[in-house]
């Protein structure tokens, strides 16, 4: 068995892993940032939950500047 054939069967292997891409990466957290905000939103409030929502958004907006930057490309 040569180094070919060896690469060859790893990359059969890693061709057939659900590997996400990093815009799906980011799109799926932003989706899971959004839901976590809801509800925290429609809890009872208090400074912690207000400190988490702001740190979400700013989340939210870095990781949307990433998307459209990447998509510019």
């Amino acid at each position: 068995m040569g180094w070919g054939e060896f690469f060859g069967a790893i990359g059969k292997l890693l061709g057939k892993l659900p590997i996400q891409g990093r815009r799906e990466r980011w799109r799926n957290e932003i989706d899971n940032l959004t839901k976590e905000r809801k509800e925290l939103l429609e809890g009872n409030w208090n400074e912690k939950k207000g400190y988490r929502v702001i740190w979400i958004d700013k989340r939210i907006n870095s990781l949307n500047q990433l998307l459209k930057n990447a998509e510019s490309e």
